[in-house]
Order: C-alpha cells, then sequence, then structure tokens
C-alpha cells in the first residue's frame, strides 16, 4: 500500500504548515518532509495513515498553493526517516476520525473554503468515488439547503412579482423614456445578480440545481423583457 505522495514545484515561500492545511482535508497525516527543488522550488514527501488520503491527495494534482500549480503524484519508493517514528505529542479528548472521506466532498470542500483547484479536479473525483463506489454526499447536502431556505421557489416567486407588476404599469400608463431607462436599469441589475450567483465555485461545482433555477429565471425575465420592448414601441408609433 502506497501512503505517502509527492508534491513538486512548491514555491518556496510556502511552509509546511501551508503544507498540511492543504492536504488535510484529503485524510489524516502521519508525516511531512519538506526537501529543496531544482529551480528555486520545493518538495515535499507527505504520508498519510491511510491508502484512501494518498489516493484522494493524487486527484489535486495542478491545484495553486501559495501562487504556484503543483504536480501531485503517489511515491512508492519513498523512505520515512528515524524522526518520523518519534511517538507523536500526546493529545487529550481527541478521537480518531475514522469516516471515510469522499473524494467529491474533498473536493467541494476545499472549493467552498476559497483553494484554487485544477480544472478536471471535480470530474477526476467523481470517477475516483464511482471506481470505490462511493457515494457523495454534497448533492444531498445542498437538497437539504434548498429545502431549508427555499432559494429556488423564493426566485421564482420574485420573477412572478415583478412580471405582474410590469404587467400592471403598462395597463395603467403610457411607457414614457423613465420607464425605459429604469427598465435597462433592471436588466443590468439582474444579470449582474446571476453573474455573481453563477462565479461562486462552490455553486458551479456542486449545485448543478441553480444552473437550471437561474436559466429559467433569465429566460422568463427575457420574455418580459421582449414584451415590454414591443409595447415601447407601439405606444411611440402611437
Amino acid at each position: 500500500q502506497i501512503k505517502t505522495i509527492k508534491v513538486s514545484n512548491i514555491s518556496l515561500e510556502a511552509t509546511e504548515r501551508d503544507i498540511k492545511e492543504f492536504f488535510s482535508f484529503s485524510g489524516d497525516i502521519e508525516y511531512v518532509e519538506m526537501q529543496r527543488g531544482d529551480e528555486g522550488s520545493q518538495i515535499a514527501y507527505i504520508t498519510f495513515k491511510d491508502l484512501q488520503g494518498a489516493e484522494t491527495a493524487v486527484l489535486l494534482s495542478g491545484a495553486t498553493i501559495v501562487g504556484l500549480s503543483v504536480s501531485i503524484s503517489l511515491s512508492p519508493d519513498y523512505k520515512l526517516p528515524p524522526a518520523a517514528f518519534a511517538p507523536p505529542p500526546r493529545q487529550h479528548n481527541k478521537t480518531a476520525d475514522s469516516t471515510i472521506r469522499k473524494a467529491e466532498d474533498v473536493v467541494t470542500g476545499m472549493l467552498a473554503k476559497g483553494f484554487i483547484l485544477g480544472k478536471d479536479t471535480i470530474n477526476k473525483a467523481k470517477t475516483f468515488d464511482e471506481k470505490h463506489q462511493l457515494t457523495s454526499t454534497a448533492s444531498a447536502k445542498v437538497a437539504s439547503f434548498d429545502k431549508k431556505i427555499g432559494f429556488t421557489e423564493k426566485i421564482q416567486a420574485g420573477t412572478t412579482v415583478i412580471t405582474d407588476k410590469v404587467k400592471e404599469m403598462d395597463q395603467k400608463f403610457l411607457v414614457s423614456e423613465k420607464t425605459k431607462s429604469a427598465f435597462a436599469t433592471a436588466e443590468q441589475k439582474v444579470s449582474g445578480a446571476g453573474s455573481a450567483i453563477m462565479k461562486n465555485k462552490y455553486i458551479s461545482a456542486g449545485a448543478t440545481w441553480v444552473t437550471d433555477a437561474f436559466n429559467k429565471v433569465a429566460k422568463a425575465a427575457g420574455d418580459v423583457g421582449q414584451k415590454t420592448k414591443e409595447k415601447v414601441g407601439a405606444a411611440e408609433e402611437e
């Protein structure tokens, strides 16, 4: 069982603490050895307490640690130094975490914390989980979150209210230049808010339902916008 990984192209500014923080998501770390690499970089050998920690960590190859994109691979020939066999400091009131970590949960958790991962990391994590018959809880957590705050329903309800108000105003008053200006501003705000939502790494990575909901809202807003613009043209002609 290969439990050690080799991490290459680490920034000279990265500390052992940075390395431990980054790879702690993959599993419990037994030992970290930092070495000087080539061309002004560092190399780290990280030994996990179990095989799965090392295998999950390899999926993170291409991630950015302290400004540099690192390369991660299993290291079958690595030998732990004598210092690694020294008894660890005694820790009080801490129980061992024996929970099996699902790769997709690891990745989504790291994205939520703001870590920059490689572009194929999510797909690699899903493939890893499928291979080991592990079902991620990320989708279930997102669905539960949606139920608690009614996010999807609130977006749809808000669109309906706006649509009704636009119709009501169009029926009562002629569309003026002020209305056209206000409508253009509203369009920009809706577009900006939607872009901000979809740029969130965690949402775009683990919550595909948001994409569907936003697309529905965008289409509804577009339909309303087109109808209003047609009414503007008709009013000007009259």
